[in-house]
C-alpha cells in the first residue's frame, strides 16, 4: 500500500497544478471582463441603465391659432378635461369603475372597453376613459377623489369651436391613420407623428397642417423595475429636464369674420354657396357652404347615427360647395355671351332683336322666361330684363366653339387652384368635347340652351365669383386665396401671400369690359332691372340674376305641387362699386323655395354688400379716431 501511494503522488500533484492554473486563468478572464465593463465601458452601460429606469412622456403642442384679416380669432384652443386611469395607483379597479360609472351616468362596460384599448402600456401612463368632461362632471369627480384611487383629471389643449366657426374653411381634425402615418413621417422625419396624433382632415387644418401642428415636448419620469413611477434613487436624486412643447404657427386668413357671419346670417334657411372676393387681388373675404356641419363632433364622440345622418343628407353638409359644387350658371352666363358677340362683331351695343316670347330653330321652339315677349330690345335691355330670346339669337350666330373661346379666356372650365378643399373644374362645352364624350358632333339645336347658361354648362361658385371679379377689374384673373400670412410662435413671418395673376385676358378690349360693367349696373340700379333687390344706398352695384331649371318644368315659379329637389336654383353675381370695384359676390341658392335670382338671391347679396361698406366705414372711423388721439398725445409730450 505504501509503495502504491508513492507511485501515484506525481500524477496527483500534476492534476492539482493544472486545476490551479485553470482557476487562475478563469479568474483573470473574469477580472479583465469586469474591468472592461465597470471601468472601460462604465459610462456606456451607465447610460443604458439610466434609460432603463427613465421614461419619456410626450407633452402635446397646442395647434396654431387662426385669425381673420383684422386679428379676430377664427379658431383657437382652450383647455379640455379628460378622465384618466393610472394603473400604478389603482387598487380595487372594479369598485372604482362602478363608482365612476354611477357618478358620470356612464355604462361600466364602456369604461372597461376604454381600459382594454390601453392594455400593454407602462403602468405609469394614464389611460383615457372619457374625453371632454363638463365642468359639472369635473367637480363631481374632484369631490369624490378620495374614493377613486388611480382616477385623475388631465388637462389638454384642444380646438375651441364656436357657432361662428366656419367649418368648411377651417376644416376639422381626426386621428391619424396607419397610411397617413407612413406618408406624413416621410416628410417630417425631424418631427415625426405617432399613433393617436390628431391631424387636419379638411380645409385649412389639412392644407396648412405642417405650420399649425407645432412640435411636441417631453418630460422624463423615473420608474422602477415594474414600470411604476418613482422619485427615489439609491444614492442620488436626478434633476430630470423638461422639454416644453412648441406651439404651432399662427395663420392670418384673408377672411373678414364679421362679413363671413353676415353672409351666413343672410343665407339662413337656404342651401347652396356664397363666395365673396376682393376683385383687386383675389382675396377671399367670405365663403359659405350650406348646410354645414359642427366640427366639434369629431372632437367628441361621433355616433353611428350622426354619421349616417350626415352622409345620407341629400344636400351634402360635409361637402364644400364653394369649390366643389358644379351648377349650370343660368343667366349670370349671359355677359360672357354678350362679350363674345361684341368682340366677334356680331352685334354692337345698339343692335336689336325682337322677342315675341319664343325662338324657332328648325322644328324646335325655345321659350323666353317671359312668355309674352319683350318686344324689340338691345343688349342693355336684354341684360336688364334677362331676355332669353335675344341671347338665343346671338348664341346661335356665335356657335359653340366661339362661345367656349371667350368663356375659357375668362377662366371658366378649369380649376382656380385655390389651396383649400376639393375643387372641380366645371365644364365649357365644345364640339371636340361632344365628339370625345359622346362620339357625336355638336348640333345647332344644342346651342340655344348654352347661350343662356344651361345645357351642358357647369360652373363652380368660386369660378362664378372670379368671373365677376374679372368683369369688374377689366380682365385680370387672380388666383383666389384664403391665407394671408403665417407667423411662428416666436413672431417670425414664415409665409406671406402675394397676389397671383392666373392670366390677363387680352382677347377682350378694355372698352368691352367697361360697356358690360355699365350694362350690369343697369340690371341692379334701373327700375326695370331684374336685380333691383340688390341695390345698396350710397353706392353702385353691377350684377346679374339667374334662375336654373333642375328638371324640365313649365315656367311657373309659383307652383307648389313640385318636389323640393325639382325647384329652380336661384343665382346672383355682382360687384360694387361699378368703377374701382372693391367687392365681388356670387350666390347659388339650391332648389330655392322663394323663386329666381332676383327674388331670392339678390336680397342676400344686398345684405352682404351693405355689411361690407358698413364695416369699412366703421373701421375707417376707428383708424381716424386713433390717429387723432396719437396726434394729441404727441402735442402733450
Amino acid at each position: 500500500m505504501v509503495r502504491r501511494q508513492r507511485e501515484e503522488s506525481p500524477l496527483v500533484d500534476s492534476r492539482y497544478i493544472w486545476a490551479i492554473f485553470l482557476i487562475l486563468i478563469t479568474l483573470s478572464i473574469l477580472t479583465v471582463r469586469l474591468w472592461y465593463i465597470q471601468v472601460y465601458k462604465g459610462r456606456y452601460y451607465r447610460k443604458i441603465s439610466e434609460h432603463n429606469r427613465i421614461r419619456k412622456i410626450e407633452i402635446p403642442a397646442p395647434r396654431g391659432t387662426i385669425f381673420d384679416r383684422y386679428g379676430t380669432v377664427v379658431l383657437g384652443n382652450r383647455p379640455f378635461f379628460d378622465l384618466v386611469y393610472i394603473p400604478q395607483y389603482g387598487k380595487n379597479r372594479d369598485t372604482t369603475f362602478k363608482i365612476v360609472a354611477k357618478l358620470l351616468n356612464e355604462p361600466v362596460l364602456k369604461l372597461e372597453r376604454m381600459l382594454a384599448d390601453g392594455q400593454g402600456r407602462p403602468k405609469y401612463l394614464p389611460i383615457t376613459l372619457k374625453r371632454n368632461l363638463s365642468i359639472h362632471e369635473v367637480s363631481i369627480i374632484e369631490s369624490n377623489r378620495i374614493f377613486l384611487p388611480g382616477i385623475e383629471i388631465n388637462v389638454a389643449p384642444r380646438r375651441n369651436y364656436t357657432e361662428m366657426t366656419p367649418p368648411h374653411i377651417v376644416g376639422y381634425l381626426g386621428e391619424i391613420t396607419t397610411n397617413e402615418l407612413k406618408a406624413y413621417n416621410k416628410e417630417n422625419q425631424d418631427n415625426p407623428y405617432v399613433p393617436g396624433d390628431l391631424i387636419g382632415k379638411q380645409g385649412i387644418e389639412k392644407k396648412w397642417e405642417k405650420y399649425l401642428r407645432g412640435k411636441s415636448g417631453h418630460r422624463l419620469l423615473q420608474v422602477d423595475a415594474f414600470g411604476r413611477q418613482t422619485n427615489i434613487l439609491e444614492k442620488e436624486r436626478l434633476d430630470l429636464p423638461v422639454q416644453p412643447a412648441k406651439p404651432g404657427a399662427e395663420l392670418v386668413l384673408t377672411v373678414d369674420l364679421q362679413l363671413q357671419n353676415a353672409a351666413k346670417k343672410a343665407f339662413r334657411g337656404k342651401y347652396g354657396a356664397i363666395v365673396v372676393l376682393d376683385p383687386n387681388n383675389g382675396d377671399i373675404l367670405a365663403m359659405v357652404s350650406s348646410p354645414d356641419f359642427d366640427p366639434k363632433m369629431y372632437q367628441e364622440s361621433l355616433t353611428v347615427e350622426k354619421w349616417r345622418a350626415l352622409i345620407s343628407d341629400p344636400y351634402k353638409p360635409l361637402f364644400d360647395k364653394t369649390t366643389g359644387g358644379e351648377f349650370a350658371p343660368g343667366s349670370i352666363y349671359k355677359p360672357v355671351i354678350a362679350i363674345a358677340a361684341l368682340e366677334e362683331g356680331i352685334i354692337t351695343p345698339h343692335t336689336k332683336h325682337f322677342c315675341g316670347g319664343s325662338f324657332e330653330l328648325g322644328e324646335n321652339t325655345f321659350h323666353c322666361h317671359n312668355r309674352f315677349g319683350h318686344g324689340s330690345i338691345n343688349l342693355k335691355q336684354a341684360l336688364m330684363k334677362s331676355c332669353d330670346v335675344f341671347f338665343y339669337n346671338i348664341g346661335v350666330e356665335l356657335g359653340v366653339d366661339r362661345i367656349a373661346k371667350y368663356a375659357k379666356a375668362l377662366g371658366l372650365g378649369s380649376k382656380m387652384g385655390i389651396n383649400l378643399n376639393k375643387e372641380n373644374e366645371g365644364l365649357v362645352p365644345t364640339n371636340a368635347w361632344k365628339k370625345l364624350t359622346y362620339r357625336l358632333p355638336w348640333t345647332i339645336g344644342e346651342t340655344p340652351p348654352i347661350s343662356i347658361g344651361q345645357g351642358a354648362n357647369l360652373i363652380t361658385p368660386i369660378q362664378m365669383a372670379s368671373l365677376y371679379a374679372t368683369l369688374a377689374n377689366g380682365g385680370t384673373i387672380y388666383r383666389p386665396n384664403v391665407v394671408k400670412s403665417v407667423i411662428s410662435h416666436m413672431g417670425d413671418t414664415l409665409f406671406e401671400h402675394q397676389p397671383e395673376i392666373i392670366s390677363q385676358v387680352s382677347i377682350i378690349k378694355p372698352q368691352t369690359f367697361r360697356t358690360i360693367a355699365q350694362m350690369l349696373q343697369a340690371v341692379v340700379m334701373d327700375d326695370e332691372g331684374t336685380g333691383k333687390n340688390a341695390r345698396v344706398e350710397g353706392t353702385t352695384v353691377a350684377g346679374k340674376t339667374g334662375s336654373v331649371q333642375v328638371v324640365s318644368l313649365k315656367k311657373n315659379r309659383n307652383r307648389t305641387d313640385v318636389s323640393m329637389r325639382w325647384k329652380e336654383h336661384a343665382m346672383f353675381a355682382a360687384f360694387s362699386p361699378t368703377k374701382n370695384p372693391e367687392v365681388a359676390v356670387a350666390i347659388v341658392s339650391e332648389n330655392d323655395r322663394i323663386g329666381g335670382g332676383g327674388a331670392s338671391a339678390a336680397p342676400v347679396a344686398k345684405e352682404i354688400i351693405e355689411t361690407f361698406w358698413k364695416l369699412k366705414k366703421q373701421r375707417q372711423l376707428t383708424v381716424s379716431k386713433r390717429h387723432r388721439l396719437e396726434k394729441q398725445n404727441d402735442r402733450i409730450h
